[in-house]
């Protein structure tokens, strides 16, 4: 559109000069949107602006499944658990992924949470405890080794181990950690998790 000389009054473009860009407007040989949208040749229009769109808001198929089917199983635990036993797994679960988010997929940590939930009141001792929180997550690792790995958070001081495993393992991805690497983590964060939720029943 060429540029018109603007004659303000109050500010604001005279009577004529909108004439001017109105004619304009009206007289431009490609229209660009159409005035009637109930008229039959909008639809092409319109089915060519959806296409064109489409892909900017609306993920892949295979991205947005896991994602789909994580809000889901959040959405049931939320309806169908004890509303105090959310709660608490919801306050875990937001520990967890504060402290280890960036490093471990959020639904082994949500795993996790769920399974020290269900062990709170057992007797077991702790190391049990542990590698029942990971034993459905690691099944290529017998419980036995699992234990073993378990005993130096189990009877960590002042979860000295905890630290130490945490701080070596920090700079890796999650996906570069080598299968021992991975229980030692998860065995870890499952300590955390039972730390969690005994300061939060105390």
């Amino acid at each position: 559109m060429p540029n018109q000389p603007r004659d303000l009054e109050c500010g604001e473009y005279s009577q004529s000069h909108l004439e001017l860009e109105l004619l304009e407007l009206l007289t431009q040989i490609e229209v660009p949107y159409p005035w009637n949208p109930t008229a039959l040749e909008s639809e092409t229009y319109f089915s060519t602006v959806e296409a064109s769109v489409a892909p900017m808001w609306l993920p892949d198929e295979a991205e947005f499944a896991p994602q789909a089917q994580t809000a889901i199983a959040a959405f049931e635990r939320l309806w169908s658990a004890n509303p105090s036993q959310t709660s608490v797994v919801e306050t875990v679960r937001a520990a967890l992924v504060q402290k280890f988010g960036t490093q471990v997929p959020v639904s082994w940590l949500e795993a996790i949470a769920e399974r020290a939930q269900t062990l709170t009141s057992s007797t077991t001792p702790i190391a049990q405890r542990l590698v029942q929180c990971v034993s459905e997550l690691l099944p290529q690792w017998t419980p036995e080794d699992l234990q073993v790995l378990a005993r130096p958070f189990a009877y960590a001081m002042r979860g000295e181990s905890l630290d130490s495993t945490v701080t070596t393992m920090s700079e890796k991805t999650w996906s570069n950690l080598s299968e021992i690497e991975k229980a030692r983590l998860s065995l870890a964060i499952a300590r955390y998790a039972v730390s969690e939720l005994e300061n939060l029943s105390a």
